[in-house]
């Protein structure tokens, strides 16, 4: 878990919604100190309230802009990555150098327009129709460091500062938890002047196994279970993984809901499809997940009923090859291909030793391995449909 430290100057609205969202789950971190250079602000109860230690910093206490950072920085010893969060002070360059990719800024424009202390008034007087916010690295000018996200908000007739700046505000308690959250799995790197947003860290705590085929199946969730990965299964599947002795929590255990009509309905449950396709760094998605009791799903290892090898029976009946049609193995497929920036799917057996690898020494999946994966899992869905057409289309 990271260690945040936050900087604020006043009522420390966007701190608030910086501990809400760790309160929520929402991100992984722990705000070890909030700092302030002004007594009796608001962001000082708010971590009072929240039981973060704070210390106000004033700076009238010093000599030196020199001498008041050397304050600051023997509170931030440790600290993987400081928060400006309406901190009202123009920082050194040897201080941002310190933190160089992990000093972070919101601004409440979409910079490069308008920088600076009066955003909202010069917007106004400007004319501009969209202003809104801007979450950034610091570098050593004023507001023009790497962007890394921004919000934008429609400039109305009759606004004024305090009612665009209201407006703008409820976008900054918004994106800045996001910026964050890319932050603490890995997700942003500097490159020259922008902010690439990558797949990050993705670590595999939880599998769904389900394959028709199971050759090296139970070799794998025995390994992956050696890594603390928690193996999720159906029917015959769980059946094979639990004889070798390896942990397995049930689908219809982990639904609530049985499996019906002959196994035709098992998977196909919000709290499978939801652990899947969650995107993970939208806090909507994460605070639905809460809510209806739904835990990600990391890895999804699927293949499909014998369609082919059913239909190449001799006198195979049109009954026996619709009932190796494969409903809920494409759904998970296709719904963790879809979601390959946060999970991976395995539909080749022949991929086993890899994964199982990957996670033995990493604890996670590449994202240009998830990629690839996820390519071949489409590949692998549409060959399946183009066999049940071909076949329904013959006889």
């Amino acid at each position: 878990m990271i260690k945040l430290a936050v900087l604020c100057s006043g009522r420390g609205t966007d701190l608030q919604s910086i501990v809400d969202a760790i309160d929520s789950g929402y991100l992984a971190a722990e705000i070890s100190i909030v700092l302030t250079d002004k007594p009796n602000v608001g962001a000082l109860t708010r971590a009072e309230n929240a039981g973060i230690k704070n210390i106000c910093v004033d700076r009238k206490n010093f000599d030196s802009r020199a001498d008041f950072e050397a304050e600051l920085l023997k509170h931030l010893e440790g600290v993987d990555l400081v928060i400006l969060a309406g901190f009202m002070r123009i920082l050194s360059a040897d201080f941002v150098k310190h933190f160089e990719g992990r000093l972070m800024n919101i601004h409440p424009s979409l910079l490069p327009a308008f920088p600076g202390a009066h955003a909202h008034r010069d917007v106004l007087a400007y004319g501009a129709k969209i202003s809104g916010c801007t979450v950034h690295f610091v570098d050593e000018g004023t507001d023009s460091g790497p962007i890394i996200l921004q919000a934008a908000v429609e400039v109305r007739e009759d606004d004024t500062e305090e009612t665009l700046a209201a407006r703008v505000l409820e976008q900054e308690h918004i994106i800045y938890p996001q910026a964050i959250k890319l932050f603490i799995d890995g997700r942003l790197k500097i490159v020259g002047r922008k902010v690439e947003i990558g797949g990050g860290n993705m670590k595999i705590k939880r599998a769904l196994i389900s394959v028709s085929n199971k050759l090296g199946v139970v070799e794998l969730a025995k390994s992956l279970s050696k890594c603390g990965v928690e193996i999720i299964s159906t029917g015959g599947t769980g059946k094979a993984i639990r004889a070798a002795g390896i942990p397995v929590t049930y689908v219809s255990d982990l639904t609530g809901f049985p499996e019906i009509m002959n196994g035709r309905v098992k998977t196909l449950n919000p709290k499978i499809h939801g652990g899947i396709l969650a995107v993970r760094d939208n806090p909507e998605h994460v605070r639905q997940m809460e809510e209806n009791g739904i835990e990600p799903i990391d890895l999804v290892v699927v293949n499909l009923y014998p369609f082919k090898k059913t239909i190449a029976k001799p006198n195979v009946t049109l009954a026996d090859a619709i009932e190796n049609i494969d409903i809920g193995g494409p759904a998970m497929i296709r719904a963790a291909a879809k979601n390959f920036n946060f999970v991976t799917v395995v539909t080749n057996p022949e991929r086993y030793d890899e994964i199982a690898k990957l996670v033995k020494e990493t604890g996670e999946v590449p994202l240009d391995v998830r990629k690839a994966l996820a390519t071949e899992a489409f590949a692998h869905t549409a060959d399946y449909d183009a066999a049940i057409t071909k076949y329904l289309a013959a006889v």
